[in-house]
């Protein structure tokens, strides 16, 4: 077996390097940490160029020491082995609902929303000022869904013109039982200061979610899940009652 390679080896620095989005733009390539995600980001037919571990315990797996996985990893407390994987092309699957961030900046938020579309079969956008999908935070966040869903940066809302665009907003919107064309463009704006008037006044369909307790609004992903909930329960299974 060939020695473990330390934070130093240009290869490690190298792909390390990809925890910065301007190399994961330049190179198409982004980093998949942990046993599981590898795993099923392999299964989705991703292109694995390297796999770096400190067990020996798959064959091809580039032995590093602990301080360069946790380096790969951009943590400190690696799970491992940490994958060096192809971006996939970014495509609008038309057949699909669709979910679309505008604007929300958070990874985790953005990861749980990519989540939440690969689990109900719908597709995936984001606009300026959005997360990256493909930051090794966001897909730890999406548990892979970015492998397993089409994802697509949008740059203007004339790209979503085949879609009903529907626009959530935290309070004076209908309800989502309401909203019963297909296919669908859910917009879910950041948390603290919404979607923009002009988005909201471009929409379809304006949604709020009805909430009984103090809080004025609701998480970005945790909105996103009940949007995506209820609509395919109610394109599926009679009307929602949201």
């Amino acid at each position: 077996m060939e020695p473990a390679r330390t934070h130093r080896a240009r290869t490690v620095v190298e792909a390390a390097r990809l925890h910065r989005s301007r190399d994961r733009r330049e190179r198409g390539l982004t980093l998949v940490e942990g046993p599981e995600l590898v795993r099923d980001a392999t299964a989705a037919g991703a292109v694995i160029r390297e796999v770096y571990g400190t067990e020996p315990t798959d064959q091809g797996t580039i032995p590093v020491d602990s301080r360069a996985l946790e380096l790969l990893a951009g943590t400190k407390t690696p799970r491992g082995p940490v994958a060096v994987v192809e971006i996939p092309n970014e495509w609008l699957d038309r057949s699909r609902d669709l979910l679309v961030s505008v604007g929300v900046s958070d990874p985790g938020n953005v990861g749980s929303m990519i989540r939440t579309a690969a689990a109900f079969g719908w597709g995936f956008a984001y606009m300026e000022g959005s997360a990256d999908p493909w930051s090794p935070k966001t897909i730890r966040a999406g548990a892979g869904g970015q492998f397993q869903t089409p994802v697509a940066r949008v740059g203007s809302l004339a790209e979503l013109e085949q879609w009903v665009i529907v626009a959530t907003v935290a309070r004076g919107g209908d309800r989502l039982a309401e909203v019963r064309a297909r296919p669908v463009a859910v917009l879910i704006g950041e948390e603290a200061h919404g979607l923009e008037e002009w988005i909201i006044a471009a929409a379809g369909h304006r949604v709020t979610i009805p909430t009984s307790g103090p809080t004025e609004s609701l998480n970005a992903a945790v909105a996103a899940a009940i949007a995506v909930y209820e609509l395919t329960k109610g394109s599926g299974e009679g009307d929602s009652d949201v």
